[in-house]
């Protein structure tokens, strides 16, 4: 499967409340160390930010098409099975008076928990500081199913993941990682890079 059907499947995953985050492998299919780090800024202004990441990695650009958001998926490198990516995930939300799907932050949080995948449940939903605002962070495990080569073949993997919510300017954002257990937290540290260094540009 193209790299360009995988960011629709997504988006399609994330609008339903979805875990986006995939990862495969084990540890050495990952950078050896984070020592160097470039920053990305958006060449769009639906998606004013800026943050650090690691050299290596790519980042992609998309947008809504029946949901306005914009978003950026920050690509791993390619792991041990080809068909799972490594990415983090960095969207901007309007709320539902600028046409944007949710009228507050909290409907936000609650739609994402409702619409889960069975597997996934949510080990904590506790406040978090980012981009100076009080926002929402659930800390996610489970197993998460997809849809693998054969028609109706589901594969689960298990995962551990973050995903945040906060509001800064009427504007809603959601960040997010998840990973397998075997490299959660290398991956965890490279999304704490990312909140120390997150700026929105004006």
């Amino acid at each position: 499967m193209s790299r360009a059907a995988w960011r629709e499947w997504g988006v399609f995953g994330m609008m339903a409340g979805m875990a986006l985050l995939l990862i495969g492998g084990d540890a050495g299919s990952q950078p050896a160390t984070m020592d160097e780090f470039v920053t990305f800024s958006s060449a769009t202004p639906q998606l004013p930010v800026r943050f650090e990441y690691p050299a290596g990695w790519q980042p992609e650009e998309s947008a809504g098409s029946h949901e306005r958001y914009a978003q950026v998926q920050v690509f791993g490198p390619a792991s041990l099975e080809p068909r799972l990516r490594t990415y983090l995930v960095v969207r901007r939300v309007p709320p539902r008076a600028e046409g944007g799907r949710y009228g507050s932050l909290d409907e936000m949080v609650e739609s994402y928990r409702a619409t889960m995948q069975s597997g996934l449940h949510v080990d904590a939903d506790r406040p978090v500081q980012v981009l100076g605002r009080t926002g929402r962070q659930l800390d996610i495990s489970g197993d998460f199913r997809l849809s693998w080569e054969t028609p109706g073949e589901i594969k689960s993997v298990p995962v551990k993941s973050q995903r945040i919510f906060v509001e800064q300017d009427g504007q809603f954002y959601e960040l997010a990682w998840m990973a397998t257990p075997e490299v959660a937290d290398q991956v965890a540290a490279v999304f704490s890079r990312l909140l120390q260094t997150l700026t929105l540009v004006q």
